[in-house]
């Protein structure tokens, strides 16, 4: 008896577990179909609202969102998100041309509403039926990455579970939205965040691999997304690597200075302990660390330097190197120098500088001093002096420390 009813106790929580696989399964499966549908590309048109709509629940404009999502328009109008569409990407428009250009608006402007927009000026492509009901103001339209792009498809609204705990209704505003966790997951970032496995390779790897850095790191493992640490408290600015204070968070540094006989020993080290994938992500931003010698408040020698970052041509055809720091990595710096050497006051300076911008710096430069060689137009001309200056100002001192040395 006692056999039978522990192989039936065995049964029976076998069954339960594969039940319970297949819930897990099926809402895998789910998760994956409507991030494959809702990311689908190009994003269709949102065509006819409702017609029990007012005017203010048709609108697609951000600032309209804004009437009862204040905060969360603040938060995105200062947003790189809200600026996707700048001189950056208007300057290349032409060169690209239209077929080549979908591509970078596929992320950069996704929604058919505003593609449209860029379509027409830039290109001079209209719709190929009749016009697009943009639902957005004039102003609006040439605007990259809005709240729609995200949030709306055919006019349903789609989001996160409200915190409040008040659920959704159709009573509400635009007859309420749909609750999707997926907005609350690392995937829903992947379509723009993760190159296309078919796409451009660079010594073997994607231009793009922050979604499957993650995955490979501890923190996939921990469950810590994407939005735990670009978006805290659901923050809809998405600060990231050009700014200083998320930077800061994501790594930690140390100097240490020992004297041994009539030599000191020099050691410096930064390490990624904070952020989810490789720092930094991407081929784009650079992080240069210099440890040096400082003599009456200047540089009286550079000791050790080392840059983190993939190091790309312009053209993106060749990598020279990779030094970025995978979760947990960290790079070191040493040297020694004689005690003998040294006069009173003098100082050992370990500094770290972030360039988040850096390949564009570069790629932007290169162009700007061959425009009439690349028959860079006037109107081009000014929207790449525009980039080129705003990416040579995203520089910024990320940390220093210093040691004076003792005679």
């Amino acid at each position: 008896m006692r056999r039978i009813s522990l192989t039936s106790s065995f049964i029976y929580k076998g069954v339960r577990i594969f039940e319970i696989l297949l819930i897990f399964a099926g809402g895998l499966a789910c998760r994956e179909n409507f991030l494959e549908s809702h990311w689908k590309r190009p994003l269709a048109e949102q065509g006819q609202p409702p017609s029990t709509f007012s005017e203010l629940e048709k609108s697609l404009s951000p600032q309209d969102c804004g009437t009862c999502h204040k905060e969360q328009f603040e938060k995105w109008n200062v947003s790189l998100h809200s600026k996707t569409t700048g001189p950056g990407l208007q300057w290349q428009l032409k060169r690209l041309g239209p077929e080549a250009s979908q591509a970078c608006f596929s992320c950069h402007s996704p929604l058919a509403e505003t593609r449209s927009y860029w379509n027409r000026s830039a290109f001079g492509i209209a719709n190929d039926l009749e016009p697009i009901q943009t639902y957005l103001k004039s102003s609006e339209e040439k605007n990259g990455i809005l709240c729609a792009s995200c949030h709306v498809r055919n006019h349903v609204r789609y989001g996160p579970a409200s915190r409040n705990s008040v659920p959704p209704s159709s009573y509400s505003a635009h007859g309420g939205y749909e609750v999707r966790n997926e907005f609350e997951s690392s995937e829903f970032c992947v379509s723009c965040h993760d190159s296309p496995e078919s796409g451009k390779k660079i010594n073997g790897k994607r231009l793009m691999e922050t979604f499957q850095e993650w995955k490979q790191s501890r923190f996939a493992k921990e469950q810590i997304t994407c939005q735990n640490c670009h978006m805290p408290n659901r923050s809809h600015e998405w600060k990231g690597i050009h700014d200083p204070e998320t930077t800061r968070k994501a790594v930690s540094s140390s100097l240490d200075v020992r004297r041994e006989g009539e030599e000191w020993r020099l050691t410096a080290s930064l390490k990624n302990t904070g952020a989810g994938h490789k720092f930094p992500t991407y081929s784009v931003p650079k992080i240069f660390l210099t440890l040096s010698w400082v003599r009456n408040g200047k540089p009286f020698r550079i000791l050790s330097e080392k840059m983190i970052g993939r190091v790309t041509d312009i053209d993106l055809e060749h990598e020279f190197e990779d030094t970025r720091l995978s979760p947990g990595e960290e790079i070191v710096l040493q040297e020694r120098i004689t005690h003998s050497t040294f006069k009173k006051g003098d100082e050992i300076l370990f500094s770290a500088v972030v360039e988040p911008d850096e390949f564009y710096v570069r790629m932007f430069q290169w162009n700007a001093d061959q425009k009439k060689e690349f028959r860079i137009g006037d109107a081009e001309a000014k929207h790449l002096d525009e980039a080129l200056q705003k990416a040579k100002s995203t520089r910024y001192v990320l940390l220093e420390k210093r040691f004076k040395l003792p005679l």
